[in-house]
């Protein structure tokens, strides 16, 4: 998993404000176009800047936990 799909993941399961989604694509956008690559640390810190957010409660977790459906029954 790079950095990227990280920042992915993580913006796939919490709803972060528009400022705080703004602030890491104004980033990652300049880190990348100085040459940065998906998987650098600087990458990595901003993930882990998303993972902080969530840890002190300044963002809702919208991640769905998915039922295993039992398939045991005979009737089907």
């Amino acid at each position: 998993m790079t950095g990227m799909d990280m920042i992915q993941r993580l913006l796939e399961e919490n709803e972060y404000s528009a400022a705080q989604i703004n602030q890491i694509r104004v980033r990652l956008g300049d880190w990348f176009l100085s040459g940065g690559g998906p998987d650098d640390a600087y990458v990595w810190q901003q993930a882990r800047y998303l993972e902080n957010l969530v840890k002190f409660g300044l963002v809702k977790r919208t991640s769905i936990q998915r039922e295993e459906v039992s398939h045991d029954d005979e009737d089907c």
